[in-house]
């Protein structure tokens, strides 16, 4: 189970930072992509999931309850600010930076840390 949950988190990063990165050379008013949204939406339910499995289910797994509130925290700030610009014809450059940089530190967060 902890597996398959594992796969449904980076198929949500995948979306999440794929989707960002064709908007990037959009010429002209750039949008937020569904797949951002759906796939920080993912993240931050299987990161949840994942966060639980690991206490309960995974042994030897010790989890870090500092870096999961960091990450848990960017992640909410992605879903928002891509939630809030779904709709508009045209987001800013800097939203729109904010968005997958935030997306890219999670990542690192996620390796380096």
């Amino acid at each position: 189970m902890y597996d398959v949950v594992v796969v449904l988190h980076l198929l949500g990063m995948a979306a999440l930072v794929g989707g960002w990165m064709t908007q990037l050379r959009a010429t002209g008013d750039r949008t937020v992509p569904a797949t951002v949204l759906y796939g920080a939406a993912t993240q931050v339910v299987t990161g949840l999931v994942l966060v639980g499995l690991a206490s309960t289910v995974v042994d030897d797994q010790a989890v870090d309850n500092v870096k999961i509130g960091v990450k848990l925290l960017i992640a909410l700030i992605v879903l928002v600010l891509a939630g809030a610009n779904r709709r508009r014809s045209s987001v800013t450059g800097g939203a729109y930076a904010l968005i997958g940089g935030l997306a890219v530190v999670n990542v690192a967060i996620a390796i380096f840390w």
